[in-house]
């Protein structure tokens, strides 16, 4: 990776723009006319970025963040459609989502606009996160038919508490960026014109902290059991794929696409 090189990654639809300089690299999920939406592409481009950046010396902190006025409005849904449910291998946003969790070195989450499922869930992966006012967060996971993914049904309640964490989760809805800064999910909250200026700082200070000691540092503060927070990860996505299968999920993808209230009365397990 060399100082000052933009490399953008193009894909079908959508793209992760990298961008490396003064020990800082930024990660930029890019897919406008979907609100930055993930798909598989996305995914395996991030993995990859954040695997090469966890052992390059020269890449002290990592910024994350989407294009333009929306963080991510989540999973690509029509990559739903055109997963491989017969491979052995794991999808890759799981990949990434390990990639993520791993990740040695500090993370900060540039938030700004929708920030819906994975877009939530990643954020409990990053070590420091900043919004902007008009920043909507949800993990709308019920609603769709599917559950929670990245590890957010074992990392939530012991973040919130049970009862908020069944809240969120159960019931679904959004919640501002006043609430995820009450709630512990967003550390500050800036004008969206304020904000780029701001992590940029708060990310030079850390690329100019001692290394080891930060990365040390990190491992501390995330005392929690790496295994079991993998298996949780593994668990959450074979169930989220059998509900991919379901009635429910079907129901919730088919009114979304005809601009209609899904109707679950119907729907099996």
């Amino acid at each position: 990776m060399q100082q000052d090189n933009r490399t953008q990654n193009e894909l079908k639809t959508g793209s992760i723009q990298q961008f490396f300089d003064k020990n800082i690299l930024t990660l930029t999920m890019s897919n406008p006319t979907k609100k930055n939406a993930i798909n598989y592409e996305m995914y395996a481009t991030l993995s990859l970025a954040l695997d090469e950046a966890a052992t390059n010396q020269d890449v002290h902190v990592v910024i994350l963040t989407g294009e333009g006025a929306a963080f991510t409005s989540g999973n690509d849904v029509n990559a739903f459609e055109t997963r491989d449910t017969t491979s052995s291998k794991p999808p890759s946003s799981i990949v990434f989502l390990k990639s993520l969790a791993t990740f040695p070195k500090p993370i900060i989450a540039k938030v700004n606009g929708v920030a819906i499922g994975i877009g939530s869930t990643m954020l409990l992966h990053c070590d420091l996160v900043y919004a902007s006012q008009n920043s909507i967060f949800q993990f709308p996971f019920v609603n769709l038919g599917l559950v929670p993914e990245a590890g957010s049904s074992y990392i939530l309640p012991r973040l919130l508490g049970f009862a908020r964490a069944s809240e969120i989760i159960l019931l679904g809805e959004k919640f501002s960026a006043d609430q995820a800064k009450n709630y512990g999910l967003v550390n500050e909250i800036f004008e969206a014109t304020e904000l780029d200026q701001v992590v940029e700082d708060v990310a030079t200070k850390l690329a100019h902290k001692p290394n080891q000691a930060l990365q040390l540092s990190k491992k501390l503060l995330r005392d929690m059991p790496i295994d079991d927070l993998l298996n949780r990860i593994d668990h959450e996505s074979t169930i989220f794929s059998h509900c991919l299968q379901g009635s429910e999920f079907k129901e919730a993808l088919s009114a979304f696409r005809e601009k209609r209230k899904p109707n679950f009365h119907n729907q099996t397990v």
